[in-house]
């Protein structure tokens, strides 16, 4: 509804103009969803429904290729069979039916294929004559004829020969290799393939022209037999040996059974030609009538030991006999899927025929699209599908198969005639506004418009609730002026660009305006008429909208001595409503100005300008829809903006497909799932240590000197090769003392060790190891500590002796200063320590130590019991440049340097980690995803943090990777799915796959990986 009170009716979608009447007063559905067979010849003026676009148009039409004068049309003699395997290696048999050809799909190149050496070798036994042999006469070789072949699923061609008399069959194992296996057929059972087919599952369709016969083969080439009559091929006849008492043994008669007789089916087939597999049990035959040169496809399906019969309509849409079929697809094939088309080619050879096979409700029937699919040169050999694409063979003496493509063009009846539905303003005596329709009406193009309104309808009597299906206004047909095309778009305010079509007047494209002059009533119908004059182009429209009731200036704000003069009231009345259109579209777009506001409403145009509220720029290569979502949610992107899910929303708007915006309300469990976008903080990739957080002495803890579990309670778990602290410092003395190969000594034992190196730089280095290896890491906060310590000291003093006076020490210099493990007692010292745990130098590490204390034991009494100290406060605290007294200050001094501070260097780096499809994916775009990633991070991160983008494949690397999260058993490096094909000089034997098409299944192959 607009500002004026008016409102719209409209038609739009299959569903609202099927409801239309054609000229034939039948609505439009009827014929548009028609699944009958034969199906009915449709009025020559019926619209068309495209439903690519989703318009209703003219009625397109097929367009026939005439026929090249001079070429004489194609025989039944011309055809070959031929087949393609599933790698795409086309078989075929040769022009003088005595050999099999291939064309390989890497080459394109055509070679013999069968036999793979000449029949006659009487030359090369010549050489090889033995000393005596018998002498035979020599004879006349038979000549060996192949009728027809197909490639089964299974992966073997099967051909039809004939030797003579003698009819059989050949299997190619084209997996295995090697000769073929011969089944001979039963002389006494005729049989004369001339087609074939690969049967659903395995096995083969083989259909006999001259005695139209179909047999069904199974995998093993066994005749099927549902309910055929057996033919005898052998009588019984008595055994040569028989038993010494006891009635004779005889063998019993050999029965085959026969094939299913087209001639004595449902639908008799006069001519059967061509076979194609449509799915389990059911086969599609190419039937002609040579009498009265038509032809049909009927549809054949076996029901247990019957079989069901369904002839599709006589195909008039052929200009000539049919000459082969083949069920497949063609490249640039029209329609809103890629089904497969039954292609037809008739005997002019010009072009082939699609036909889409409709089965409703167990009939099938064929509809013809307009759709032209030509062929060059076509030979009339074969239509073959190759990797589900229809193929034809062009050439003469050499022929190539090339796939059939759709030609893109069109050509369209004169007119289309269409009654719309009655429209209901429910007042009566409503004077009807204006008419607009989306469509497009191109040059030599026009719509014209009729209309009729008034106030009954015929057909609906009184006593009823509503009126027919097929009531009527009753009134004549007015006509109605041409429409026009508006320059401004839909006259609907801030429609989304996928609703209001693009005005382009070259084209005659956009939103068509009219203002109808006669409608007064309650009920309204029109009456479209849609023209072309060239046939090659026609009018679309896509929504049609019906506006009423008008809103009337004259009687709003004129007096009515404009409206006293009836011919001038209604011009003039005509005249402002088109003032008032314009007007009111205005006032709509102010009305409804709260439509920019939203993220879902707002049209795309203004998209830029309403994230533009929030300082976001939308990436150009986003669809629709990701722009939408991110201006809709754009507070919680900034709610979770610097953390580590609010980069996982950035990267999955960026490069995830299916985008799910309940990520913007925190994070999930899902959010790392398989294939998902990670990101690793590095301090998460720490080596996990086991120490207890509880500082309890070892007696308390039930553990003895070897720090073994001596009671069921909680333990320190050890780590086999490293230090811990329940070996005390006496431990740490007798492994430093093994490292340099000699014993501690007892004042070894239990002066406390250094956690700095020496002063000399071999024993520095020897310490460093010994540290590295022993404690699993090298301590160096406490050695800097009293490194900064000795300078403030030198700095403050200048002489040793000097600090030994304030401070009552007997330093014999700075560099043997130590850290104080106990509150000073000489007042200098205590002013000396307090001034240099002021400073802020060096002091970042220091102050970390004394948060982790302060946090572990909340109160100083604590720490001084489980440290053995006196200190007054937690700021009064030094790092440990020696090995602490006590098991709760070795245990917090080593939980701190070796996890703590390891985790507190790495806290601000991570690593983002996109998943790849495919390690052969283009190295080029994923180097662009790469750098997109490193932009897009470079934007949403904290500024204080490190991070390097990487993929799947540098994933899982040891010290790198969350156990658990990270982590996934599959089949090690040897998954074929993280080493690309194996390309012939570029690949190494054992460290690549072979390429191709997964892995055989077969019941009598056994396929390896290599």
């Amino acid at each position: 509804m607009n500002v004026n009170g008016a409102r719209f009716q409209m038609l739009f979608g299959r569903d609202d103009w099927s409801r239309c009447r054609g000229s034939d007063a039948q609505p439009l559905a009827l014929w548009w969803d028609a699944l009958v067979s034969p199906m009915p010849l449709p009025p020559d003026d019926l619209p068309g429904w495209d439903e690519t676009r989703s318009e209703i148009s003219l009625q397109p039409q097929l367009i026939e290729l005439p026929a090249t004068s001079g070429e004489l049309r194609l025989t039944l003699d011309a055809r070959r069979g031929a087949s393609a395997d599933r790698n795409g290696n086309v078989y075929r048999i040769a022009d003088d039916a005595r050999s099999l050809l291939v064309t390989s799909s890497g080459s394109g190149n055509e070679s013999a294929f069968w036999p793979a050496q000449p029949a006659d070798c009487g030359a090369g036994r010549g050489e090889l004559r033995l000393a005596f042999e018998t002498a035979q006469a020599p004879r006349e070789p038979v000549a060996e004829r192949y009728l027809a072949l197909t490639t089964t699923q299974d992966d073997y061609l099967v051909v039809a020969f004939a030797r003579g008399t003698l009819r059989g069959l050949m299997s190619f194992d084209l997996i295995s290799g090697g000769p073929p296996l011969q089944t001979q057929w039963p002389d006494a059972v005729p049989f004369e393939p001339f087609a074939m087919c690969a049967r659903h599952g395995g096995g083969a369709w083989v259909l006999d022209r001259a005695h139209r016969q179909l047999w069904e083969l199974d995998c093993t080439l066994a005749v099927i037999n549902a309910g055929h009559a057996m033919i005898d091929v052998a009588p019984a006849q008595i055994d040569d040996f028989q038993p010494l008492s006891g009635p004779p043994r005889e063998q019993a008669a050999q029965r085959f059974p026969g094939g299913l007789d087209l001639a004595k089916t449902a639908v008799a087939l006069l001519d059967p030609i061509a076979i194609q597999s449509h799915g389990e049990g059911r086969v599609m035959v190419l039937n002609r009538d040579l009498v009265q040169q038509r032809s049909q496809v009927v549809r054949l399906q076996r029901d247990g030991d019957g079989w069901g019969v369904d002839a599709s309509q006589w195909l008039d849409a052929l200009p000539a006999l049919a000459h082969d079929m083949v069920y497949a697809t063609g490249l640039g094939q029209g329609g809103a899927s890629e089904e497969a088309r039954l292609f037809i080619a008739s005997e002019i050879g010009n072009q082939v025929h699609a036909f889409e096979v409709i089965d409703h409700d167990g009939r099938f029937s064929l509809r013809a699209p307009a759709e032209l699919y030509p062929l060059r040169r076509y030979g009339g050999r074969a239509l073959v599908a190759v990797a589900g694409k229809a193929h034809y063979d062009c050439g003469s003496a050499q022929p190539r198969w090339t796939p059939v493509v759709q030609q893109h063009r069109q050509r369209f009846a004169a007119q289309a005639v269409l009654v719309t539905p009655v429209f209901d303003s429910d007042e009566l005596g409503t004077v009807w506004d204006k008419l607009l329709f989306d469509g497009s009406v191109p040059p030599d193009c026009e719509v014209e418009i009729e209309s009729r309104a008034g106030d009954e309808l015929s057909g609906w009597f009184d006593g009823q609730s509503q009126p027919a299906d097929d009531a009527q206004v009753i009134g004549g047909w007015l006509r109605e002026p041409q429409p026009r095309l508006r320059g401004d778009g839909p006259e609907l305010p801030w429609l989304r660009r996928e609703a209001a079509r693009v005005t382009r007047r070259e084209a005659g494209s956009g939103t068509w305006e009219l203002l109808l002059q006669h409608a007064r009533g309650r009920y309204l119908q029109l009456r479209l008429t849609l023209r072309s004059r060239n046939g090659t182009t026609a009018p679309r429209l896509r929504a049609l909208r019906l506006w009423a009731p008008r809103f009337s200036y004259p009687q709003r704000f004129l007096p009515a001595v404009y409206r006293e003069d009836v011919d001038n009231g209604d011009f003039l009345e005509r005249w402002l409503a088109n003032c008032e259109s314009s007007l009111t579209q205005i006032e709509d777009r102010i009305v409804n100005v709260e439509s920019l506001f939203d993220a879902r409403s707002v049209p795309q145009d203004a998209l830029p300008w309403l994230a533009g509220w929030f300082d976001l720029a939308l990436d150009p290569s986003w669809d629709e829809r990701r722009h939408r979502l991110l201006v809709q949610h754009a507070m919680d992107f900034f709610r979770w903006r610097g953390t580590v899910h609010g980069l996982r929303i950035a990267l999955s708007l960026a490069f995830e497909s299916d985008f799910d915006p309940i990520v913007f309300d925190g994070p999930r469990a899902q959010d790392e799932g398989a294939g998902r976008i990670r990101i690793v903080e590095s301090y998460q990739t720490r080596l996990v240590e086991t120490l207890v957080a509880q500082a309890l002495p070892p007696a308390q803890v039930g553990l003895d000197q070897t720090g073994l579990d001596a009671s069921a309670g909680p333990r320190t778990l050890q780590r086999g090769r490293l230090w811990t602290p329940a070996e005390g410092n006496a431990g740490l003395a007798d492994r430093y003392a093994a490292w340099q190969q000699r014993t501690a000594t007892p004042l070894q034992q239990i002066t406390p060790f250094s956690l700095a190196p020496p002063n000399d730089t071999d024993a520095a280095q020897d310490w460093r190891a010994f540290a590295s290896a022993e404690l699993g890491f090298v301590p160096a906060v406490g050695a800097a500590e009293r490194a900064r310590w000795q300078s403030f000291l030198q700095a403050r003093y200048v002489q040793v002796d000097a600090l030994n006076h304030a401070h009552a020490s007997a330093w014999t210099g700075f560099d043997e200063v130590l850290l104080p493990a106990a509150p000073p007692t000489v007042q200098a010292a205590i002013d000396d320590w307090r001034d240099y745990c002021a400073r802020g130098v060096g002091s970042r590490e220091r102050k970390l130590w004394q948060d982790f204390l302060a946090r572990r034991y909340r109160r100083i009494e604590r720490l001084r019991a489980v440290h053995a100290n006196a200190w007054a406060d937690f700021e009064q605290v030094p790092l440990p440049d020696r090995l602490p007294a006590s098991f709760a200050a070795q245990t917090d001094w080593l939980q701190f340097e070796r996890q703590l501070l390891a985790m507190h260097r790495t806290a601000h780096r991570f690593s983002v980690l996109l998943p790849v499809a495919s390690v052969i994916a283009d190295p080029y775009a994923l180097e662009q995803r790469l750098g997109l990633a490193r932009r897009i991070v470079e934007l949403e991160k904290p500024a204080h943090t490190v991070f390097d983008v990487r993929f799947y494949w540098a994933f899982n690397r040891v010290g790198e990777a969350r156990l658990g999260l990270d982590t996934q058993l599959g089949a090690g490096s040897r998954a074929s799915e993280l080493i690309p094909d194996a390309v012939v000089g570029r690949a190494y034997l054992g460290a690549s796959f072979v390429g191709g098409r997964e892995r055989l299944s077969g019941r009598d192959r056994l396929s390896l990986e290599c």
